[in-house]
């Protein structure tokens, strides 16, 4: 495998790595080769399928001050820290259907190197001692096909647990509970060996040339890393789902389903114990069709009033409420 380098190792955000790949899927790769990098994020990591509040703690996201990422490559949601390393694998496709153990087995054999016995596990796992140390996802295209995972060295595993389970505590502890049970970090098998020794055994181990990236590349590399950092690729690129909104205002309990589709309201229902003074649905209309964000909700109350609608009702404790469904602004 060929290594890739370039200047700012360890210093940049997931965009510019998810853009790397698809640089070397795209523009570097050639028959015969195969690409691989390591990496370091801090974050949550959601697959390209999933929507986002249905697999992290927002609210525990926003305190601690953790982002999300989207990566274009399916599976489910990881998180990860600087003591967690991630790795790429970037290669031609073949005439085989694609398995992830092909190149799973290569970081086995690295390990083994290091006297650590692990295991291909299921589609797309790794395990040392029965306990998961590495999860990956898969990307083909005409190009080639991409294959990207974690490692966990000394990842916090309570963090974790946190920042992708739900806010109630019982939960959040059973889950710390389940996973420690499940899932370990190698640290404390690796004879004293820290993670950057880790990497460069990888490096040395599972590749055997090295090119590095020029400048005009790396600048090439930051314009399409602006697609994986748009508001528009993390949030707006979801499948079509519905959120449910509820909350005692004035006026009675409220409860709003929201059908949402690449950030688009498709249809907005408001239901609850409220006494409405003339019928819904000419205000309900306001809404369907417009982006669900914040200037634009604030423009459709600033002019429909929710109060002409619902007894008792304020607009402002309304706006709020749609408020706490919109995310990442």
């Amino acid at each position: 495998m060929i290594l890739i380098r370039h200047n700012n190792e360890g210093n940049l955000k997931p965009y510019f790595y998810f853009a790397l790949e698809e640089y070397v899927l795209t523009k570097l790769l050639k028959d015969s080769e195969t690409y691989f990098f390591t990496w370091e994020i801090h974050g949550v990591v959601i697959g390209k399928n999933q929507v986002i509040e249905n697999e992290v703690n927002l609210q525990f996201l926003k305190e601690n001050q953790i982002d999300v990422y989207r990566r274009p490559t399916g599976g489910g949601c990881v998180y990860a820290d600087h003591r967690n390393t991630m790795f790429s694998i970037i290669t031609k496709k073949t005439n085989k259907e694609f398995t992830f153990k092909t190149y799973l087995s290569k970081i086995i054999d690295s390990m083994k190197l290091l006297n650590i016995d692990i295991e291909f596990s299921g589609r797309n796992d790794l395990l040392f001692e029965g306990k998961k140390i590495s999860g990956n996802a898969f990307l083909q295209n005409k190009y080639g096909m991409l294959m990207h995972g974690t490692f966990l060295y000394d990842c916090d595993l309570e963090t974790m647990i946190r920042a992708i389970s739900p806010s109630d505590e019982k939960l959040v502890s059973k889950g710390i509970d389940s996973v420690r049970s499940r899932v370990t970090n190698l640290k404390p098998y690796l004879n004293g060996l820290t993670q950057q020794q880790l990497i460069k055994h990888f490096e040395n181990t599972l590749t055997n040339q090295t090119y590095t990236l020029n400048q005009e590349e790396i600048d090439l590399i930051h314009e399409m890393a602006k697609k994986y950092e748009s508001k528009e690729w993390i949030y707006k690129k979801q499948p079509a789902y519905t959120k449910m909104l509820k909350k005692r205002i004035s006026g009675g309990l409220f409860e709003v389903k929201l059908d949402l589709e690449e950030g688009i309201i498709k249809n907005i229902a408001i239901q609850g114990d409220f006494f409405d003074k003339i019928p819904l649905s000419p205000f309900e209309e306001q809404f369907n069709g417009k982006l669900y964000e914040r200037k634009i909700i604030h423009g459709i109350l600033a002019k429909n009033k929710i109060e002409d609608y619902i007894l008792d009702a304020k607009t402002e404790e309304f706006q709020e409420l749609l408020y706490e469904g919109i995310i990442g602004e």
